[in-house]
């Protein structure tokens, strides 16, 4: 891993006089994690980045497999799965070589009895109850019948009280994947998610199948000779990457895994294989149109990928949209670029997990539109990631050139005008001044106490409601009375206790000022709040009035 320590080229962001609504960052190869990429520069003279090591040779992604059984040894003989890890309870089927096996024979099963079961291990994968991470579940098979009901692949338990687990079955000439409660939500709930639409297989003919999760996007596809036949992604909206259901195995469980029952046909090299989660977050792709050498014991490959990781930049105001992000890139012989996007007005690490990856097409423009969760894309801190993604054979690397985006700052409102005492009473002043008009006013706030310029009550709401602007026509002031009842009902609603809120008595002279705010995460620190109006003071007094 190589890293770089150059500011990154950002204008106009240090300037101390008043910040410009609008402005743009450029990024250049400076400040940025480089995982298998290089810099370098063209025959232009211009610097780009690129995939470091193309040749698939090596390959600083940890890998293992879980469960193998290539099937070369008969059934009696199998004591262990070829991995060394799972100990076979239960075997019985009949050798068959030649004719299409891999590594000298396969697993023909054709009578009642024949199956393989094998004991599942809390230490390994199949018998794990923690998060399941991305795995892949894959064999080859050639069916000599497609009665429903066939099982290629079970690991099913009813411990819990339901069915969850695995399974892998014939149902109406296809191969279908049932995940029952197998991934869990945020919350808790398990869910049901099951992949039937795979191409039909027909009798007596190869096929390599193959069910593949993806932890990080929430990806779950069903293959057939390396073609996606499926595909759902787990998560929140069925949307990649936003909030993936975690896959596991029910704690209550210790499922025997079946392979083989009530199936008439051959099954060969079948593998459980899995990737470690943390890496996955620097390459996820898997290269499944590559799946010729299933022969060979280990994992599907995966297509040669560099990642690129900005620092945590800062805008100059929380809520900060992004109207553009684009990037400059030149594709060859099918490799390509793609890119995520974080925002938070809280900062976070640069390594973190949260706050969520977005991903992003190149000239995405309003990108401060999108609604999570209620609330839209914006913050004050920012990260990009960029993902270049050789080609299919790993020969040719994508070259990114730069980035950058355009934001808008989200000012705070200007302070309220012509604040004015317009009565006084017994233990009560009027106050008005005249309405904010920008569009996303949502309050203001009254500061008040009984020396100039120190505020010891803040009143931000009336009969439970925000101090906000007159509705209908000709409502152009904002006018409120300043009570001990209306002391009273926000002094209750003060979580922190940190003001005294005085009391209004007659004869003592008050001042008062006014702030206005936007409706942008309001009651956090992160809202826009303007200055303080100008202050004015006020004396309460009790006694008639002489009219004439």
């Amino acid at each position: 891993m190589l890293k770089y320590a150059l500011p990154v080229l950002i204008a106009a962001l240090l300037a101390t006089a008043a910040k410009e609504l609008f402005d743009t960052v450029k990024f250049g190869p400076e400040g940025l994690d480089l995982y298998e990429v290089r810099e370098d520069t063209d025959a232009a003279g211009r610097r780009y980045l690129a995939v470091d090591d193309l040749s698939y040779r090596y390959t600083s992604i940890p890998s293992a497999t879980d469960l193998v059984l290539s099937f070369n040894r008969p059934a009696p003989e199998l004591v262990k799965d070829d991995s060394g890890h799972y100990i076979v309870r239960y075997a019985e089927f009949e050798t068959r070589r030649g004719a299409g096996t891999l590594g000298g024979a396969g697993a023909y099963f054709f009578k009642a009895g024949h199956r393989v079961e094998i004991r599942s291990e809390r230490n390994l994968w199949l018998g794990s109850c923690a998060d399941a991470g991305s795995f892949t579940i894959e064999m080859r098979l050639q069916p000599a019948s497609l009665a429903d009901g066939a099982v290629l692949f079970s690991s099913v338990g009813y411990a819990s009280g339901l069915k969850q687990g695995v399974e892998i079955v014939i149902k109406g000439g296809r191969v279908v994947a049932r995940l029952h409660r197998f991934f869990r939500d945020a919350a808790g709930r398990r869910v049901d998610v099951f992949l039937n639409r795979a191409r039909p297989i027909g009798v007596g003919q190869w096929r390599h199948y193959a069910l593949s999760f993806d932890r990080v996007s929430g990806k779950l596809a069903s293959l057939v000779d390396g073609e996606e036949q499926e595909v759902v992604y787990v998560s929140d909206n069925g949307e990649p990457f936003v909030n993936v259901y975690e896959p596991s195995f029910a704690c209550e469980d210790l499922p025997v895994v079946v392979i083989g029952k009530n199936y008439y046909g051959v099954l060969d090299e079948l593998r459980v294989s899995y990737r470690y989660i943390d890496d996955l977050k620097k390459e996820t792709e898997l290269a499944i149109r590559n799946h010729s050498a299933v022969g060979a014991v280990g994992r599907t490959p995966v297509n040669r990928e560099g990642v690129v990781t900005s620092p945590v930049y800062r805008f100059p105001g929380t809520g900060t949209g992004v109207l553009l992000f684009q990037w400059d890139e030149q594709l060859t012989n099918n490799s390509h670029i793609w890119m995520e996007f974080r925002t938070n007005d809280d900062l976070f690490d640069r390594g973190s997990d949260t706050p969520r990856w977005y991903r992003i097409e190149n000239n995405q423009r309003n990108i401060h539109l999108k609604k999570i969760d209620g609330m839209y894309l914006r913050g004050q801190y920012y990260q990009w990631r960029a993902h270049l993604v050789a080609s299919p054979d790993g020969a040719h690397s994508p070259r990114l050139y730069g980035a950058e985006l355009q934001y808008r700052l989200d000012p705070a409102p200007h302070p309220p005008l012509m604040l004015e005492a317009v009565k006084t009473g017994d233990a009560m002043v009027r106050l008005r001044w005249k309405k904010n008009v920008e569009h996303d006013i949502l309050g203001y706030r009254i500061y008040y106490g009984t020396s100039p310029g120190k505020y010891d009550g803040i009143i931000v709401s009336a009969g439970g409601r925000r101090i906000d602007n007159p509705s209908g026509p000709g409502g152009n002031y904002v006018e409120i009375d300043i009570t001990n009842a209306l002391i009273e009902e926000n002094m209750a609603g003060e979580r922190r206790k940190l003001l005294s809120f005085p009391i209004i008595k007659n004869n003592v002279l008050y001042f008062f000022a006014v702030s206005a705010y936007d409706s942008y995460r309001p009651d956090t620190p992160h809202n826009h709040e303007s200055e303080l109006s100008k202050e004015i003071s006020a004396r309460p007094f009790a006694g008639s009035e002489i009219t004439n």
